[in-house]
């Protein structure tokens, strides 16, 4: 394509699916040439390329929609993923992005994984600090359990191995801080044992991994005495 140029948009928002709720994210190319833009194409897929993909998402739209500036288009497609009918467990991760640009003159440019976004499952995590209350000196045993939604299955399921934050509040203030990690056991399930020094908020925190979303529980306070 002569005097051409071509950007991409990431999603809007980034494919993260539970088991049942559909997502509707949006993708835009911004594409040039010196006699305008005659149609767009983009193929949103999973594999090693568009010819090998195990999975491809096709738009809502028949075909994107471009808005011409000049010589410049804008072209925008949506893309509904249902985690029942699009997705397994084995399509987490990271996707790629055919596209391809018709100039009115004839030229066109077509590159295959233009650009990679990741398709991430949807993670829970809990945690529960006991006993409530404690006393200056005792232990505290701080639980909580990590699950992720399984696209084989249509439920959540303990993800096992994975590392887990243990992090405190101190009252009155608005940060978390860290005292390492403990990691997830065959159900998903954190353990930690701390000593009560003072009024406390406990949580743990899951930085995610290439397939798996990051996650924060909720804070559990325990009043020691």
């Amino acid at each position: 394509m002569a005097s051409s140029r071509s950007r991409y948009s990431r999603p809007t928002r980034l494919p993260l699916l539970g088991t049942t709720d559909s997502r509707t994210i949006t993708v835009k190319l911004t594409a040039s040439d010196d006699s305008g833009i005659k149609s767009a194409d983009f193929t949103l897929y999973h594999g090693s390329s568009l010819s090998n993909a195990d999975a491809v998402l096709k738009p809502s739209e028949a075909a994107p929609v471009c808005t011409a500036d000049g010589t410049t288009s804008v072209c925008t497609a949506h893309y509904t993923i249902d985690p029942r009918r699009d997705l397994k467990n084995s399509l987490a991760g990271i996707w790629k992005v055919n596209v391809e640009a018709d100039a009115n003159d004839g030229d066109y440019v077509k590159v295959d994984g233009y650009t990679t976004f990741f398709m991430k499952r949807y993670a829970k995590l809990t945690a529960n600090a006991s006993p409530e209350p404690v006393a200056k000196g005792g232990t505290i045993t701080v639980t909580g359990k990590l699950t992720r939604a399984n696209w084989d299955t249509h439920d959540y399921r303990g993800y096992t191995n994975q590392r887990a934050y243990l992090e405190f509040r101190r009252p009155g203030t608005d940060y978390y801080e860290s005292l390492g990690y403990t990691t997830t056991n065959s159900t998903g399930v954190a353990t930690a044992k701390v000593t009560a020094t003072a009024d406390r908020y406990w949580r743990y925190e899951f930085r995610g991994t290439m397939t798996t979303r990051a996650v924060k529980a909720t804070g559990d306070f325990v009043d020691v005495r």
